[in-house]
């Protein structure tokens, strides 16, 4: 009965894909995606214990635009227990650790954070945080009532050794293990994880659909789910050239903080090509970034991103930090010259 509910839930995911996939070879990507989609929630259904380590699990990048800037990982906590993170930059920029309620179709929101980078750590990049329902000062995290999850964001953007991350508190590891002890339960999880990842982050797709070539503030709706770090602006957008063209996007002079362009497919999967951000990007005399995107972009133009052969796509803009809100970088379809 638990295969038979989870094959129902394959069989929505992908009719939801096929109604939204505007021809046929966005629609053989969006096979794709379902099966990338069902092999994470049975991986994290069977396979939880092989994820794990430090106390914290690996996120599989596969739903909803991940920002491939941020190595994640995450842990499930009782709001009754006690819990001490301890961790050490390495090469990081950053470490943000959050605690998150669960919100409709599970997606997670914010309840409690707190970031460490050269600033306020010690000088061999050591930092410990301890989170509790009475924590209370510096370096420590209010676990309110309904606290679910803990996560970490590690920015990492070079080939240096990443942050070193360690959670005490938890259960000690035990495998294999199964969600829900049980494995018809284990597949009742993955049927529902499918089902509403899929369900969610088509609204998603749509609103990248609905920006063909341009890019503007994502619906807070959306946005709302998706915040894990405080000061955060997001931009959601889409790609939709003809052949020969490219998208130039312009990101304004004076930007502080955090920020990054990046592309992913018509199903918001990253493309595992190199986006544009603060560290990266060339400006121009006046201080402004242009960015060339398409198959094949102009390589007269500094800053690139290469949609591996797609003209259709959607992008997300990330700004964190920077404070008072921008208003949406510019978009403009140029043929290839």
């Amino acid at each position: 009965m638990s295969w038979d509910a989870l094959n129902a839930a394959i069989a929505e995911a992908r009719a939801l894909v096929a109604a939204a996939a505007p021809d046929a070879d966005t629609a053989a990507e969006g096979e794709a995606y379902v099966s990338r989609v069902v092999t994470a929630a049975l991986a994290t259904a069977f396979l939880g214990h092989r994820l794990v380590q430090g106390g914290l699990a690996m996120a599989l990048p596969v739903y909803g635009g991940p920002n491939p800037d941020y190595l994640m990982r995450h842990a499930a906590v009782d709001p009754a227990g006690r819990y001490r993170l301890t961790g050490r930059l390495n090469g990081s920029e950053r470490v943000g650790i959050g605690v998150y309620t669960i919100g409709r179709n599970g997606a997670p929101l914010i309840a409690g954070y707190a970031a460490f980078d050269r600033g306020n750590c010690a000088a061999d990049g050591a930092f410990a945080l301890d989170l509790a329902a009475d924590a209370n000062g510096p370096g420590s995290l209010v676990l309110p009532t309904d606290a679910r999850i803990v996560m970490a964001r590690v920015l990492h953007r070079d080939a240096s050794e990443p942050a070193f991350l360690d959670l005490a508190g938890g259960p000690p590891p035990r495998g294999p293990t199964l969600v829900t002890g049980s494995n018809d339960g284990a597949l009742a999880f993955a049927a529902h994880t499918v089902r509403a990842n899929v369900t969610e982050y088509m609204k998603w797709v749509r609103a990248a659909q609905d920006l063909p070539n341009r890019l503007d503030a994502a619906p807070a709706d959306l946005a709302d789910t998706v915040i894990g770090d405080a000061d955060t602006q997001y931009f959601l957008g889409g790609f939709d050239l003809a052949e020969g063209e490219w998208l130039e996007v312009a990101f304004p002079a004076g930007l502080t903080g955090t920020w990054s362009l990046h592309a992913y497919n018509a199903w918001y999967e990253h493309l595992v090509t190199p986006g544009v951000h603060d560290r990266n990007a060339v400006p121009e005399a006046d201080g402004t970034v242009r960015i060339a995107v398409g198959p094949n972009p102009p390589r007269t133009i500094a800053n690139r991103i290469d949609t591996l052969g797609r003209r259709k796509g959607a992008f997300v803009c990330r700004i964190v930090g920077h404070g008072t809100p921008i208003a949406a970088p510019h978009a403009v379809v140029r043929p290839r010259g």
